[in-house]
């Protein structure tokens, strides 16, 4: 398990290089996209609580927020191209 959530051994492999939460955050999205990598970033702020992990939790919540900016200046981005 990382941060709480089970992954397979390829994601495992590709986690362990990640160092921040931003590039974390980048990984999810490259995964997921941005609406599925708010919702594995909810699921993990959610085990984490449950399991009263505040360092955890805490990587989670930074990791969610890298991902709203992300999501932001994607958006800005594409409503200045228009």
């Amino acid at each position: 398990m990382i941060l709480g959530l089970s992954v397979s051994n390829q994601a495992k492999r590709h986690l362990c290089m990640i160092e921040n939460p931003n590039n974390f955050a980048d990984h999810l999205i490259e995964l997921h996209g941005f609406d599925g990598a708010r919702q594995t970033a909810r699921d993990g702020i959610t085990t984490a609580q449950v399991e009263e992990d505040n360092y955890t939790l805490s990587i989670w919540r930074e990791i969610r927020r890298a991902i709203e900016i992300k999501r932001d200046v994607a958006d800005n981005q594409s409503g200045s191209k228009a």
